[in-house]
């Protein structure tokens, strides 16, 4: 049996497989069967709704599990079982059915490896922010290896690869360790859509930094959706592209490689409020289409604008809220940031189409909000040892 900590290192170097190979490829390979534009876009939307719907109440179900490796072995071995289908899929409709069954379990335990993770490493004295550092540098490497498999095995290689990725996924879970704390007297929560211990947990002042870093985490996916568009259009070419997507990518991965050093010397809130500052800067440098030079300086701010951001969220959470609850709570921050996420980058799509890269302007307006609810948090309450 491997070490906790080695166990879940490899769980996350793995787990962002699936996700390196659908962001390199998926797009082509369903231009090649056939599915249109807007059918693409609703293969690529049907599981975040999903998400949204049941993200809560897997959360409450695997808190309430005797250990939460249970939900996370539960949804990968779905994700695995339904991935073998996908090369015998043909048209929209099982296409989509199929897709939507991949990514639907493995996104709905998501938070909940984080939680469970978290735990695990308050527990044990090791980082979680390098344990997730470890999951960018797996996506990464994932990213290059499709390429090239693609590249010598062709289009049909696609469905193998995310079959594969979600099989290693699994088998990565299946070595994870007990991940609760099998000595500490356990509650079950109650209440109806959420329980009454999140609720009382998510008071005013710890609420708002939440929605703020999520609202941070949106601003995100909209780089993710049309970064590498606005940069074709100012004339870089796809190497250029590639190279700057892997350096913010890599910048974050090197902070949280860091994090044991930041996380103790800043409170949680004060790191998202520094991620809000340098939002409102990274996009403002967005709308200028500046030179080459600075787009290199923005994209290493990814190393601040996602991890102080994310990271800052999933402590703050883990220390307002008790072991009883970390997996709905943690579910709750991930519906919030998929719900912020749809609205943004189909707000900013829509935008971006009449006004271009001033489109990002919409980012700078909620960076903004994002630093005022964390301004207004911070008045509530200071920061304390528990923050």
């Amino acid at each position: 049996m491997a070490k906790p900590e080695f166990a879940a290192t490899r769980y996350y170097f793995v787990t962002f497989w699936a996700s390196a190979v659908t962001v390199t490829y998926l797009p082509i390979w369903l231009n090649e069967q056939g599915v249109s534009d807007a059918q693409i876009g609703l293969i690529n939307t049907m599981p975040m709704a999903g998400i949204l719907l049941f993200s809560v109440l897997v959360g409450r179900l695997a808190d309430r599990a005797p250990d939460w490796k249970q939900a996370i072995m539960v949804g990968t071995g779905l994700s695995a079982a339904f991935s073998l289908f996908l090369g015998f899929a043909e048209g929209f409709w099982m296409i989509l059915f199929f897709w939507s069954m991949i990514n639907l379990p493995a996104g709905l335990i998501g938070p909940v490896a984080d939680a469970a993770t978290m735990r695990l490493s308050m527990r044990l004295g090791f980082s979680f922010g390098t344990t997730r550092a470890w999951g960018t540098l797996g996506y990464l490497a994932m990213c290059f290896i499709t390429g090239y498999v693609v590249l010598w095995f062709g289009a049909p290689s696609f469905v193998w690869l995310i079959a594969a990725a979600c099989a290693a996924r699994f088998l990565v879970a299946a070595g994870l360790p007990r991940l609760r704390d099998a000595d500490r007297p356990r509650t079950v929560s109650d209440g109806r859509l959420l329980s009454r211990e999140v609720i009382a947990a998510f008071e005013p002042w710890v609420l708002l930094p939440v929605i703020a870093g999520a609202i941070l985490f949106a601003n995100h996916m909209v780089m993710n959706a049309f970064s590498s568009l606005v940069w074709k259009q100012q004339g870089l070419s796809e190497p250029v592209i590639g190279g700057l997507i892997a350096l913010g990518a890599a910048a974050e991965a090197a902070t949280m490689f860091a994090w044991r050093r930041i996380n103790t010397r800043f409170p949680a809130r004060v790191l998202i409020l520094i991620a809000a500052l340098a939002s409102i800067l990274r996009w403002v440098g967005m709308t200028l289409s500046p030179p080459l030079a600075v787009i290199v300086l923005m994209q290493l701010g990814q190393a601040v604008t996602f991890t102080f951001s994310y990271l800052g969220c999933l402590y703050f959470i883990a220390k307002r809220t008790s072991e009883d609850i970390s997996a709905e709570a943690q579910s709750l921050y991930g519906v919030m940031m998929q719900g912020f996420s749809i609205l943004v980058v189909a707000g900013f799509g829509v935008a971006f189409g009449i006004f271009g890269v001033n489109a990002f302007w919409i980012c700078v307006t909620l960076s903004a909000l994002a630093l005022v609810m964390v301004q207004l948090s911070l008045r509530m309450r200071r920061p304390d040892a528990t923050d």
